[in-house]
Protein backbone atom coordinates (compact mmCIF):
# COMPACT_ATOMS: atom_id res chain seq x y z
CA UNK A 1 0.00 0.00 0.00
CA UNK A 2 2.79 2.45 0.92
CA UNK A 3 4.78 1.43 -2.17
CA UNK A 4 1.75 2.20 -4.32
CA UNK A 5 1.69 5.78 -2.99
CA UNK A 6 5.38 6.50 -3.50
CA UNK A 7 5.11 6.69 -7.30
CA UNK A 8 2.21 9.23 -7.36
CA UNK A 9 3.84 11.28 -4.58
CA UNK A 10 7.17 11.26 -6.42
CA UNK A 11 5.44 12.27 -9.63
CA UNK A 12 3.64 15.11 -7.82
CA UNK A 13 6.94 16.26 -6.26
CA UNK A 14 8.53 16.23 -9.72
CA UNK A 15 5.67 18.38 -11.10
CA UNK A 16 6.07 20.85 -8.22
CA UNK A 17 9.85 20.98 -8.71
CA UNK A 18 9.48 21.60 -12.46
CA UNK A 19 6.93 24.33 -11.83
CA UNK A 20 9.26 25.91 -9.28
CA UNK A 21 12.12 25.76 -11.78
CA UNK A 22 9.97 27.45 -14.43
CA UNK A 23 8.92 30.22 -12.04
CA UNK A 24 12.53 30.78 -10.94
CA UNK A 25 13.75 30.95 -14.52
CA UNK A 26 11.04 33.45 -15.43
CA UNK A 27 11.83 35.56 -12.35
CA UNK A 28 15.50 35.60 -13.31
CA UNK A 29 14.60 36.62 -16.86
CA UNK A 30 12.36 39.42 -15.60
CA UNK A 31 15.08 40.70 -13.24
CA UNK A 32 17.60 40.70 -16.09
CA UNK A 33 15.10 42.52 -18.31
CA UNK A 34 14.56 45.17 -15.62
CA UNK A 35 18.30 45.76 -15.24
CA UNK A 36 18.75 46.08 -19.00
CA UNK A 37 15.76 48.37 -19.37
CA UNK A 38 17.09 50.57 -16.56
CA UNK A 39 20.27 51.07 -18.62
CA UNK A 40 18.11 52.25 -21.51
CA UNK A 41 16.10 54.59 -19.26
CA UNK A 42 19.25 56.10 -17.73
CA UNK A 43 20.68 56.68 -21.20
CA UNK A 44 17.53 58.41 -22.46
CA UNK A 45 17.27 60.61 -19.36
CA UNK A 46 20.90 61.68 -19.69
CA UNK A 47 20.47 62.30 -23.42
CA UNK A 48 17.48 64.54 -22.76
CA UNK A 49 19.32 66.65 -20.20
CA UNK A 50 22.54 66.70 -22.24
CA UNK A 51 20.88 68.30 -25.25
CA UNK A 52 19.28 70.95 -23.03
CA UNK A 53 21.16 73.63 -21.16
CA UNK A 54 22.53 71.86 -18.08
CA UNK A 55 23.26 75.01 -16.11
CA UNK A 56 19.55 75.40 -15.39
CA UNK A 57 19.09 71.88 -14.10
CA UNK A 58 20.57 70.72 -10.79
CA UNK A 59 19.91 67.08 -11.71
CA UNK A 60 22.57 67.07 -14.43
CA UNK A 61 25.44 65.66 -12.39
CA UNK A 62 23.23 62.94 -10.87
CA UNK A 63 21.96 61.89 -14.30
CA UNK A 64 25.48 61.97 -15.69
CA UNK A 65 26.66 59.71 -12.87
CA UNK A 66 23.72 57.34 -13.49
CA UNK A 67 24.60 57.19 -17.17
CA UNK A 68 28.25 56.42 -16.44
CA UNK A 69 27.16 53.57 -14.16
CA UNK A 70 24.75 52.34 -16.83
CA UNK A 71 27.53 52.36 -19.39
CA UNK A 72 29.75 50.29 -17.11
CA UNK A 73 26.93 47.88 -16.19
CA UNK A 74 26.13 47.27 -19.84
CA UNK A 75 29.46 45.51 -20.20
CA UNK A 76 28.16 42.76 -17.91
CA UNK A 77 24.49 42.64 -18.91
CA UNK A 78 24.77 42.48 -22.71
CA UNK A 79 26.56 40.06 -24.94
CA UNK A 80 29.85 41.65 -26.10
CA UNK A 81 28.90 40.87 -29.71
CA UNK A 82 25.71 42.93 -29.35
CA UNK A 83 27.62 46.21 -29.59
CA UNK A 84 25.59 47.83 -26.79
CA UNK A 85 28.58 48.48 -24.54
CA UNK A 86 30.69 49.79 -27.43
CA UNK A 87 28.01 52.27 -28.47
CA UNK A 88 27.36 53.42 -24.90
CA UNK A 89 31.09 53.89 -24.40
CA UNK A 90 31.27 56.08 -27.54
CA UNK A 91 28.32 58.11 -26.28
CA UNK A 92 29.98 58.48 -22.88
CA UNK A 93 33.15 59.80 -24.50
CA UNK A 94 31.10 62.16 -26.67
CA UNK A 95 29.30 63.48 -23.60
CA UNK A 96 32.63 64.40 -22.02
CA UNK A 97 33.52 66.31 -25.19
CA UNK A 98 30.22 68.17 -25.06
CA UNK A 99 30.61 69.04 -21.39
CA UNK A 100 34.32 69.83 -21.48
CA UNK A 101 34.27 71.94 -24.60
CA UNK A 102 31.14 73.76 -23.52
CA UNK A 103 32.86 74.73 -20.26
CA UNK A 104 35.95 76.11 -22.01
CA UNK A 105 36.91 79.60 -20.94
CA UNK A 106 35.41 82.47 -22.85
CA UNK A 107 37.67 84.80 -24.77
CA UNK A 108 39.46 82.14 -26.79
CA UNK A 109 40.65 83.02 -30.27
CA UNK A 110 37.85 82.76 -32.84
CA UNK A 111 39.40 79.76 -34.58
CA UNK A 112 39.43 77.82 -31.27
CA UNK A 113 35.82 78.78 -30.60
CA UNK A 114 34.82 77.57 -34.08
CA UNK A 115 36.78 74.32 -33.63
CA UNK A 116 35.16 73.73 -30.22
CA UNK A 117 31.70 74.44 -31.59
CA UNK A 118 32.35 72.00 -34.42
CA UNK A 119 33.43 69.26 -32.00
CA UNK A 120 30.38 69.89 -29.79
CA UNK A 121 28.15 69.72 -32.84
CA UNK A 122 29.74 66.45 -33.99
CA UNK A 123 29.35 64.92 -30.52
CA UNK A 124 25.70 66.00 -30.35
CA UNK A 125 25.10 64.57 -33.82
CA UNK A 126 26.60 61.27 -32.64
CA UNK A 127 24.14 61.23 -29.75
CA UNK A 128 21.22 62.15 -32.02
CA UNK A 129 22.03 59.51 -34.62
CA UNK A 130 22.87 56.81 -32.07
CA UNK A 131 19.66 56.68 -30.07
CA UNK A 132 17.75 54.69 -32.67
CA UNK A 133 20.78 52.47 -33.27
CA UNK A 134 20.98 51.84 -29.52
CA UNK A 135 17.32 50.85 -29.45
CA UNK A 136 17.94 48.43 -32.31
CA UNK A 137 20.93 46.90 -30.50
CA UNK A 138 18.97 46.55 -27.26
CA UNK A 139 15.76 45.29 -28.88
CA UNK A 140 16.63 41.58 -28.73
CA UNK A 141 17.23 41.98 -24.99
CA UNK A 142 14.26 44.21 -24.22
CA UNK A 143 11.50 42.75 -26.38
CA UNK A 144 9.52 40.85 -23.79
CA UNK A 145 7.14 39.20 -26.25
CA UNK A 146 7.48 35.70 -24.89
CA UNK A 147 5.41 35.52 -21.73
CA UNK A 148 5.14 31.74 -21.84
CA UNK A 149 8.24 29.91 -20.58
CA UNK A 150 8.61 27.31 -23.39
CA UNK A 151 8.62 30.12 -25.98
CA UNK A 152 11.16 32.05 -23.92
CA UNK A 153 13.42 29.02 -23.69
CA UNK A 154 13.19 28.37 -27.42
CA UNK A 155 13.91 32.03 -28.16
CA UNK A 156 16.88 32.00 -25.79
CA UNK A 157 18.30 28.90 -27.46
CA UNK A 158 17.99 30.50 -30.87
CA UNK A 159 19.55 33.84 -29.93
CA UNK A 160 21.84 32.56 -27.18
CA UNK A 161 21.34 35.68 -25.03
Amino acid sequence: MIAALTIPISFFALIVALFSLAVSAEKFRLDLYNKRFEIYVRTVKFYQILIRSREKDERFSALQEDFIFACRESKFLFNPKSGVYDLLNKLNNASFKIIGLHDMPKGLPPDHVIANDKQIHEALMLWNSSMEALEDLMAPYLNYHYAYLPFALLSGMRKNT
